[in-house]
């Protein structure tokens, strides 16, 4: 793939009920304003076979390419027990860099992550391109079941930490508070 140079090659798995989170991240990689790239890996299109061997061995060809494997988790993620398993298992056994992207914010693997994706030594991160974005280069160092970020490195990415979970605040209306140019009014 050339264009890509050092970008995490990067296969994305989700639940269908989540590809717009797929799509989503997509969308901050095409934004020139948004710090977030990875060389993307994922299907090009919907396999078209009722073969669950075939469609396997299509998904594993891709995943044996890339370093990073990313599993977006959602609400019904636990139930994907027949391909998204699959991918998972397969990215686990060739070794990938893995990140469980929590679309609830939670920094940390919670009772949404799938039991096949837990103890894998996963980094988890909430649905948000700047974590995400340093979740891409991070690197695993030791052994843990899981990894988590910090919370100086959310809070030097502006993030606010509410419990378990990370969010950017709103920018501020810079018109609110009658503040308004007299062109505006």
């Amino acid at each position: 793939m050339t264009g890509t140079g050092s970008l995490p090659r990067t296969f994305v798995s989700f639940s269908s009920a989540d590809k717009g989170r797929y799509d989503l991240m997509c969308a901050w990689k095409a934004h020139q304003h948004i710090d977030f790239n990875f060389a993307d890996f994922q299907l090009d299109e919907a396999i078209n076979s009722q073969r669950p061997q075939y469609i396997k061995s299509v998904y594993a060809a891709k995943i044996r390419r890339v370093d990073t494997f990313v599993l977006l988790i959602g609400a019904d993620t636990y139930t994907k027990t027949v391909f998204v398993k699959d991918e998972v298992e397969t990215a686990v056994d060739k070794g990938c860099r893995l990140i469980g992207v929590n679309l609830n914010n939670c920094r940390f693997r919670d009772s949404l992550c799938p039991s096949f994706f837990a103890g894998v030594g996963a980094m988890f991160v909430p649905f948000s391109s700047r974590i995400l974005a340093e979740a891409l280069v991070w690197q695993k160092q030791g052994a843990s079941p899981s990894y988590y970020f910090f919370d100086e490195l959310y809070t030097g990415l502006g993030y606010q930490l509410i419990g378990n979970t990370a969010v950017l605040p709103q920018p501020q209306n810079p018109f609110s508070g009658g503040n308004r140019p007299p062109w505006a009014r």
